[in-house]
């Protein structure tokens, strides 16, 4: 459905396509330079335990703000600015020059706008994973599969040594689904057999680690965010055994990715439509051999923003840190859309011939 909408719409020229995102990154720029003056206090919520960090608190010592405030330090405040906002400016113009139809103008504004407005006005950790995404996309698209691997898991292991661990959890969730995409009858069935069995035989310490956070967040929200926890939400079940693990987690599967549903409202129609645009492209698989190779590259795309939401569910407290932090990879689904249109238009000329 998403890559018909891609390709639905008067064409865009490239001339046109050009001015649509200059325009776009000159009113990025403009309103990333007016800054707290226009933007809500919330979105600085990170950026300011950042700054505490850069100023010589110590109140996040040791943390991964901590860390990245050290990163944006060594910048200087003047020198972050253009970083970010650098990086603000490169990805709202790849973005837009992926669209060559107004549907794809409609799709590619919905995953931008959110990108946008929770990673690149201030300075933060998912403004490095936008970074990430850019080059990962980049090398996708210009080189060889193996490049764009190698390039992937040097950038998440990396990030996961110097930032968030639990990189090393999206990364494992990454390659288990490329190959489970990429194998043959044989390694899918493996796969299904051997990763409940693995989940099984985990200790029971081990569900603690990974479904905990969860709850201690939603406490934080509840008893110390002066922003409140209307969208947050408990583990059902205390998460000590393998059985409430897995309740939990299939009960966040619906609790983050179907909140129209659980939560109505005009805020949870938008999260819905950014999360179903966002996953949508990942989901959708190769329907013949010759889409499949020309796909190929992008399959690793695919994979990383599944290994993203699959992580997410495991810990995110919220309708909006989900959402948030699936954003800062937004340019793979635009990548991976743009990719399949092109694919599908092909097939279709070679139908008619």
């Amino acid at each position: 459905m998403l890559v018909s909408l891609f390709s639905k719409g008067p064409q865009i020229s490239n001339s046109t396509s050009r001015m649509l995102a200059a325009v776009a990154v000159a009113t990025y720029i403009a309103l990333f330079t007016a800054g707290s003056a226009v933007l809500p206090e919330f979105i600085f919520r990170d950026a300011d335990k950042i700054q505490a960090q850069i100023g010589g608190s110590d109140a996040y010592e040791g943390s991964t703000f901590d860390t990245v405030g050290k990163f944006y330090a060594l910048l200087g405040d003047a020198g972050t600015k253009v970083f970010v906002g650098a990086i603000g400016a490169v990805f709202v113009w790849t973005m837009l020059r992926l669209t060559r139809r107004v549907g794809a103008l409609a799709v590619c504004t919905v995953l931008l706008a959110v990108c946008v407005f929770f990673n690149l006005f201030v300075a933060s950790k998912d403004t490095l994973v936008v970074l990430m995404a850019i080059v990962i996309a980049l090398v996708a698209n210009r080189c060889r599969a193996r490049y764009a691997v190698f390039v992937a898991i040097a950038l998440y292991a990396g990030y996961a040594a110097l930032v968030r661990s639990y990189y090393v959890l999206i990364l494992a969730c990454a390659i288990t689904t490329w190959l489970f995409r990429l194998g043959g009858a044989r390694t899918k069935l493996m796969l299904v057999i051997a990763l409940p069995v693995a989940v099984f035989l985990l200790p029971d310490s081990v569900y603690f680690a990974l479904q905990h956070p969860r709850d201690a967040a939603v406490d934080y929200l509840v008893y110390g965010s002066p922003f409140g926890a209307r969208t947050a939400f408990y583990n059902p079940l205390p998460p000590d055994s393998y059985v409430n693990f897995c309740a939990n987690y299939a009960y966040s599967i619906a609790k983050l990715n179907l909140p129209i549903l659980l939560d109505p409202g005009v805020k949870e129609f938008g999260l819905q439509v950014f999360i179903w645009t966002a996953l949508a492209p990942a989901l959708r698989r190769a329907r013949n051999g010759v889409e499949r190779r020309e796909l190929q590259a992008y399959e690793m795309l695919a994979c990383l923003v599944l290994g993203h939401a699959a992580v997410s569910m495991l810990f995110e407290p919220d309708l909006g840190s989900y959402p948030r932090h699936l954003s800062s990879v937004a340019l793979f689904p635009a990548t991976l859309l743009a990719a399949q249109t092109r694919v599908s238009r092909r097939n279709s000329q070679h139908r008619v011939v």
